[in-house]
């Protein structure tokens, strides 16, 4: 994808690291989740791999597909969203990942709804001004 579409990726990689930076900051602040491992007033630093990298791949890959295969795009948003929820339950039975202040699963999947969403929002915008 990346040397096949570098444009996805340099256009699609930033907003997919600041939705995902800033749904996890208000999730920690919150105290919603826990990623191990934990640093203590600087809960935030242990999902920086996943901020500033999983999940900003995940974006780019999603629209990649989906501007690849545009009839399917309800399909690669909702595989997407219930890939990441269940990737995240996974870590959450090997105690990578604890919830507190009444989160559950189903709020995580709403939570991916909401980040990918807000790519999928700023590629259609990308799409109508003719930069993607």
């Amino acid at each position: 994808m990346g040397i096949k579409s570098p444009k996805t990726l340099l256009l699609i990689f930033p907003i997919g690291a600041v939705s995902s930076l800033v749904i996890n900051s208000i999730g920690f602040q919150l105290k919603f989740w826990d990623f191990t491992p934990l640093i203590p007033n600087d809960e935030s630093v242990s999902a920086l791999p996943l901020d500033i990298g999983l999940y900003p791949l995940l974006a780019c890959f999603m629209i990649w597909l989906i501007n690849s295969r545009p009839i399917l795009t309800v399909l690669i948003l909702f595989l997407f969203i219930l890939g990441t929820t269940l990737l995240e339950f996974m870590a959450l039975i090997f105690g990578k990942v604890t919830y507190g202040n009444g989160w559950n699963i189903g709020y995580t999947f709403l939570s991916y709804l909401l980040a990918f969403g807000i790519v999928f929002i700023y590629f259609k915008l990308l799409k109508r001004n003719r930069l993607l």
